[in-house]
């Protein structure tokens, strides 16, 4: 018989974002190996912003996930914008941590996510303003668990 035990805390929302380059790194078991890092972007999002959801999807074609992470970057800022330049017309996987320190990685390197970046000013000076980063994409598989990789 399987059990599953309720593990202690269960901490929602996520920690921290990294954006890899999806032909730079490969995974070995629970490993992540880089090839370079020199773009690899760790993305500082507001504390409550970030969300990963994955979605079973099943079709004609067979069982997909919709997968996507998003956060807010807070404050439009000249290196935001040259960023989004860099990291929107490419391909890319997710590396996160969650609220219970665990880490995973989104999308393969067959199955990329992409970022589709929407900036925000707010209508008066109290609301937010700053950059809603959406990474998503459609994978075969869901995320993986993953040690440490930095």
């Amino acid at each position: 018989m399987k059990e599953l035990n309720k593990q202690g805390d269960n901490m929602g929302g996520l920690i921290k974002i990294w954006a890899v380059p999806n032909t730079d790194f490969s995974v070995s078991g629970t490993t992540v190996n880089f090839s370079s890092t020199d773009n690899i972007y760790e993305i500082y999002c507001s504390p409550d912003s970030m969300q990963f959801t994955e979605v079973k999807e099943i079709t004609n074609a067979g069982i997909h996930y919709k997968t996507a992470l998003s956060g807010f970057a807070p404050k439009d800022s000249v290196e935001l914008q040259e960023a989004l330049e860099y990291i929107e017309p490419r391909k890319w996987v997710v590396i996160f941590i969650d609220g219970n320190g665990r880490y995973k990685l989104a999308g393969t390197g067959a199955q990329p996510l992409q970022l589709a970046a929407n900036l925000i000013s707010g209508k008066n000076t109290a609301d937010r303003a700053g950059c809603e980063i959406p990474f998503s994409g459609r994978t075969l598989s869901r995320a993986v668990f993953i040690d440490n990789p930095f």
